[in-house]
C-alpha cells in the first residue's frame, strides 16, 4: 500500500490546508458529531454511521486519536466500558463546523432524502438555530431513536433555550415537555412542515409548539 503524504510532506505549511486533511477523510466529520454531545461507545458510533465497516471504524478511530480529535475514555459507573470523546481542541471545531453546515444547505448537489441519526438532528438543530430566540425561555427534553434500526436505541436531550440555544445529551426532569419519536421524523417536524402530532408529546403541548414554532419563523 502506498504511503499517504502529507501536505507538510510537499512543503505546503499552510495551516488551512492541513486542516483539511485532518477533516477530510469520509467517516471524520460523522465521528465528530457522534461525539459533540458526549461520549460514546464503539458500538453506538458503528449504529450511528451508516455503511462504515467495524475494520474502518476501528482504523478512523486509532487516526483521529493519533491526530488529537478525539481520545479514549472509560465511562463511569454503572456503564464502566470504553468510550470515545471529543477532545477540548476537537470542540473547538463546533463553531467551525455550524457555519459549515450552514453553507452546505445551500449545495446545489445535495441529495437529502436520507435520514438522520439522533446526535444528527440535534446538531442540525444548533445549527439552523434562529438568531432570535422565543418571546420567552423553553426547556424541553426531547428523547430520539433511530427509526431505521431494529432494535433502536433512544437518547434523552436536555433543549434549554433562553438568549441561545442549548442541547445536552442529558435527561430534562424539570422540562415542561417532552418530545418523543424517530429522529428523521422530529427533522422534518422542524423543517419541513411536517404536522407535531408525528411524534409522541407528554406534557405542556403548547412548550412544544413554540419550539417548533421558533425553527419555522
Amino acid at each position: 500500500m502506498p504511503i499517504k503524504r502529507s501536505y507538510a510532506d510537499h512543503g505546503d505549511a499552510c495551516a488551512t490546508a492541513h486542516a483539511m486533511e485532518l477533516l477530510g477523510d469520509r467517516w471524520t466529520y460523522p465521528i465528530l458529531r457522534e461525539l459533540m454531545l458526549g461520549p460514546k461507545r464503539f458500538v453506538e458510533l458503528a449504529e450511528g454511521l451508516w455503511g462504515v465497516t467495524p475494520a474502518v471504524l476501528t482504523a478512523r478511530l486509532r487516526g483521529m486519536q493519533e491526530s488529537g480529535l478525539i481520545e479514549r475514555v472509560a465511562l463511569p459507573a454503572p456503564a464502566r466500558a470504553a468510550a470515545y470523546r471529543v477532545t477540548d481542541w476537537g470542540r473547538d471545531l463546533r463553531p467551525v463546523l455550524n457555519e459549515l453546515g450552514r453553507w452546505a444547505q445551500r449545495s446545489p448537489i445535495r441529495d437529502d432524502s436520507g435520514g438522520l441519526t439522533p446526535d444528527a438532528v440535534v446538531q442540525s438543530m444548533l445549527t439552523m438555530a434562529p438568531a432570535t430566540p422565543p418571546a420567552a425561555p423553553l426547556e424541553v427534553e426531547l428523547r430520539l431513536h433511530d427509526g431505521r434500526r431494529t432494535p433502536a436505541r433512544s437518547y434523552d436531550y436536555r433543549l434549554t433555550w433562553d438568549s441561545d440555544l442549548s442541547i445536552a445529551r442529558e435527561p430534562a426532569p424539570s422540562a415542561r415537555a417532552r418530545v418523543a419519536g424517530d429522529s428523521t421524523t422530529w427533522a422534518r417536524v422542524l423543517y419541513d412542515g411536517v404536522p407535531l402530532n408525528e411524534m409522541e408529546i407528554d406534557g405542556d403541548l403548547d412548550e412544544a409548539r413554540r419550539m417548533v414554532e421558533a425553527f419555522s419563523a
